[in-house]
């Protein structure tokens, strides 16, 4: 089939380009089309480096809460696999920020009635000496806890790892994130899903202009920093409304065509087979006469821009959720394709067509603690990784050799 990827409809595609035939050379430091994942290793690397810092975990925080696990059912933390007292133990490594917002007393609470443990890792200390567990839950970066994980999970290969570091990496850079929406091959989907036109700058800002007219992107730009990396920053955003402020922007970074869409985003959450969409406000749509004198105006995360729009007096057209087969499509799509199990997709409509949607981000292991109903949902999902431990590990079993990457991480069928 003839890649020519911006929408797409069954098997037919639009023919508006994510690869845009470019007026001009484009200057170097500059990319118009996301790489894959392997082309940008410099830039993981110092990420991974800063990862290692930011991502931290505090040792006493985690004994503590350990301790009062211990002091509310002594015999929880001992318990194996096999004991009539739980069903599954998770073992979770989780920043403290995310361990607030995931792991609230309801959601224990609910977890611990159906047999569920959540248990915190202690970096400082060997997993082999912390477990047994049934479920690793984590979002950390670095390359000590990726070995910390790959050595685990070579000793215990019917352990579940939510999920695994090397598929999380790709969502790290969003030089390659949206790349695998753009290769996507839906049939019979109900709507047409793109990416907006983006470039890539690595360096040299004061090429940025040239580079702008040269791909064809249309004022205004919303940009964005080019590596995720879990802190505030990374998820700064601006928009930049006319060709003088581009070279004031600081590299490297993503520059997107901002589409009108209503000012509602939509963020699709995914919980291993289960999909879940909620509306969000999102940044006004903007009058793209009149964007010239504006320069360069910082807006904040786009999903966070305003409380939940669910219940908003909004224009139907707006406000309509895109329909729930192509959203179990995309997300199924993207399961195999990343080989992650916990993410979220934001999605945005363009305003005045009712069927054409643009993916703006995917997120690793999002905030759940804003999902409606997400503790049934998640209680549910661990439950059913106990049921295809035994499967998992008669496949895994035969290349434990294989590395980080195996069939032990892929989805269940």
């Amino acid at each position: 089939m003839v890649f020519r990827p911006f929408f797409f409809q069954g098997m037919r595609l639009e023919s508006e380009p994510l690869k845009n035939s470019p007026r001009a050379p484009l200057p170097s430091g500059c990319v118009q089309n996301p790489l894959k994942p392997h082309q940008n290793l410099e830039l993981e690397n110092e990420r991974e480096k800063e990862g290692e810092e930011k991502d931290s975990i505090q040792e006493d925080p985690l004994r503590e809460r350990n301790e009062h696990l211990v002091t509310e059912n002594p015999s929880s933390i001992n318990m194996s696999s096999g004991s009539p007292g739980h069903k599954i133990v998770v073992g979770y490594a989780l920043t403290s920020k995310k361990i607030k917002s995931f792991l609230q007393p309801h959601f224990e609470g609910i977890a611990r009635k159906k047999g569920i443990l959540f248990v915190a890792i202690d970096r400082n200390r060997s997993l082999e000496e912390q477990g047994p567990f049934d479920v690793v839950l984590h979002k950390l970066s670095g390359k000590d806890w990726r070995q910390i994980l790959e050595d685990y999970w070579q000793m215990h290969p019917e352990v579940t790892i939510l999920d695994p570091p090397d598929a999380i990496q790709h969502l790290y850079n969003r030089q390659s994130m949206l790349q695998y929406v753009a290769d996507l091959n839906m049939s019979d989907a109900e709507g047409k899903i793109g990416v907006p036109k983006q470039l890539v700058v690595t360096k040299d800002p004061s090429s940025i202009p040239a580079a702008v007219t040269g791909t064809g992107l249309n004022l205004p730009l919303v940009v964005k920093p080019l590596v995720v990396d879990g802190t505030a920053k990374s998820h700064e955003l601006s928009l930049a409304y006319d060709e003088l402020s581009l070279s004031q922007l600081e590299p490297p970074l993503v520059l997107q065509e901002f589409v009108n869409h209503g000012g509602v985003l939509f963020k699709v959450y995914i919980v291993g087979p289960t999909v879940t969409v909620v509306r969000r406000f999102s940044l006004p749509d903007v009058d793209k006469r009149n964007c010239k004198g504006h320069g360069v105006i910082p807006f904040p995360r786009v999903s966070s821009a305003a409380a939940s729009a669910d219940n908003a007096d909004l224009d139907p057209c707006v406000a309509e959720l895109p329909p729930q087969p192509l959203l179990e499509r995309l997300a199924k799509e993207l399961q195999h394709r990343l080989g992650l199990r916990l993410f979220n997709i934001d999605i945005i409509r363009q305003q005045g067509i009712r069927d054409r949607y643009y993916v703006i981000d995917i997120n690793y292991f999002p905030g759940y603690g804003k999902m409606p109903g997400y503790e049934q949902v998640f209680t549910d999902f661990l439950l059913s990784l106990r049921r295809t431990t035994t499967k998992d590990h008669t496949r895994s079993k035969h290349s434990r050799d294989s590395g980080i990457q195996d069939k032990a991480y892929q989805i269940s069928s």
